[in-house]
């Protein structure tokens, strides 16, 4: 029976799960639809920016793929309603085409129990808050969530090419297979991590499956990682021409290994402690439940190398990028973390069904798997709500600034003014809203220590709003903080807070901010998009 009636069957029968699994999915998200609002990085893409601008810094990240699909598809072009709308199309799509693989994987006697229980793994999955942050770019957010959906979809592909005898279609998929990975990892690179940990979840399973270690089943999968790998760092040093930077921080280059080990110990402290929105105790039973399952596989004598090594790789999938940095990284790119635990629970809860004995810990579990999907959403939903009313203070902000301006005696509408901001200005949410790394934080006071301060994304976002107004320079800049520290200016909201000096409106937003011990090196960069 071909693979595309299997499809159709494991929907029809999947039904019931694919219902919890949208309603699931638009109680976390479906705030992102209906609003308008938006977050850093999306008032330069929306601004003055432009798609050059913004492509080239992509090409420099490495993330070219990111520029193909924006220029075949016109991702980064769509209205936000719509580019929001289809993220959570495809949040959903990948939740199913997830749930399909691991199907195809499970042994048979338990494919009844998946069925029934498959609904776990992805809202466990893709409502943790770490989701919420990453599609909080909407630049991106398109592109990021079909890459992930193209994760499923390229080792189903190499799974029927396994399977085909003919040696020309074999090889086709094989092809297709390499150039869709090729493509996912130049889109974003945190999607490469966590192509490996869904290859290792799928081993582990044809593992327990065929009693075997499938060494074969293994190198095969490494090697189409290795060809794929090689072949988009090669298309990346091409497109860069040399001129190639990464978001992520490499302490190992830098720091000594001691400390790097401290970092990654911080990390998996943090991990474990369950701090922050982020983590919760999902992974912490994660490891427990394997250390169990390795118990019993060492006692019923059934303990395969491939499952120790499918285990392992597994667990210390949360800090594939920690180990590899030497340091923390940004929570939206920790994709890995929510992957683990939700799959190690979904199977624990499939396999405790199969055990009358084990029926009351089963529905333990499954109390649990609520309690957390719940707390994930509330989370997601409430970082989202963040954004709009984040938004909605910044502009209120921005026209009580304006309605100053213009209300000066010196102020000509006919004139063309530059605003300078010194300082920064960031109105203190209520503890209701959840504030993350960058949801919460206001177009006037992100990127406060950079050598721009806030005017590039101030600026922009007052420009969207339908003012016409220039960058200043960054000689302008520290020429406006000389002045206002040598005149003490007065801050925001008073009214001296605003200057005319030489045709620049200089306005302080707050004191001396700049005078940290650190500042970020970053003087060669035109535009800063370090958050994306």
């Amino acid at each position: 029976m071909d693979k595309e009636n299997d499809f159709m069957k494991y929907l029809k029968k999947s039904k019931y799960s694919i219902i919890i699994i949208i309603g699931v999915i638009l109680f976390a998200f479906g705030e992102r639809i209906i609003s308008q609002s938006f977050s850093i990085d999306t008032e330069l893409y929306i601004g003055e920016i432009g798609a050059a601008g913004r492509w080239n810094w992509w090409i420099t990240l490495n993330r070219w793929g990111l520029v193909l699909l924006n220029k075949i598809f016109q991702m980064g072009s769509l209205p936000i309603f719509a580019s929001n709308f289809l993220t959570v199309i495809l949040i959903i799509a990948y939740s199913i085409g997830f749930n399909y693989l691991f199907y195809t994987y499970t042994k048979e006697e338990y494919k009844e129990k998946f069925l029934k229980y498959q609904f776990i793994f992805p809202i466990l999955f893709v409502t943790n808050p770490i989701f919420a942050e990453q599609y909080n770019f909407i630049l991106q957010n398109i592109s990021v969530a079909f890459t992930v959906f193209l994760i499923p979809i390229i080792l189903l592909i190499i799974d029927k090419a396994s399977k085909v005898e003919n040696k020309i279609q074999k090889i086709l998929y094989y092809v297709i297979s390499i150039a869709l990975l090729i493509l996912s990892f130049g889109v974003y690179q945190s999607v490469i991590l966590l192509y490996i940990v869904t290859v290792v979840v799928c081993y582990l399973l044809k593992v327990l499956k065929d009693n075997d270690n499938n060494w074969k089943y293994l190198g095969k999968q490494i090697g189409i990682f290795l060809a794929a790998a090689l072949v988009y760092f090669v298309i990346g040093k091409v497109l860069a021409k040399g001129s190639s930077t990464s978001y992520l921080q490499m302490a190992w280059l830098k720091d000594s290994v001691e400390q790097c080990l401290k970092n990654i110990y911080v990390c998996v402290k943090a991990v474990i402690k369950c701090e922050g929105i982020f983590y919760n105790i999902g992974y912490v039973i994660s490891i427990l439940i394997s250390a169990i399952f390795i118990i019993y596989l060492c006692k019923k004598k059934k303990l395969k190398i491939g499952v120790i090594i499918s285990i392992i790789g597994l667990l210390s999938a949360p800090f594939y990028i920690m180990i590899i940095t030497g340091v923390d990284q940004l929570k939206r790119t920790q994709f890995n973390y929510p992957f683990v635990a939700a799959i190690v629970i979904m199977y624990t809860v499939i396999y405790l069904s199969k055990i009358d004995k084990l029926r009351w810990l089963k529905n333990a579990f499954i109390v649990l798997v609520c309690i957390l999907a719940y707390t994930q959403s509330y989370n997601t939903a409430n970082l989202f709500n963040t954004v709009d009313v984040q938004y909605r203070s910044d502009e209120a902000f921005a026209y009580d600034l304006m309605s100053k301006i213009e209300s000066k005696d010196w102020y000509n509408p006919k004139e063309d003014y530059k605003i300078i901001f010194v300082g920064r200005h960031q109105k203190q949410l209520k503890n209701v809203y959840l504030k993350s790394e960058v949801i919460g934080s206001s177009f006037f006071a992100f990127d406060y220590e950079y050598i721009y301060g806030v005017n590039s994304r101030g600026i922009t976002f007052l420009n969207i709003l339908g003012y016409k107004l220039e960058q200043p320079t960054a000689a302008e800049f520290e020429e406006a903080k000389k002045y206002v520290e040598e005149n003490n200016i007065k801050e925001w909201p008073n009214e001296e807070a605003i200057k005319l000096v030489d045709n620049k409106i200089i306005v302080r937003l707050s004191e001396e901010y700049w005078k940290v011990e650190k500042r970020y090196e970053i003087t060669k960069i035109k535009h800063n998009y370090t958050s994306l």
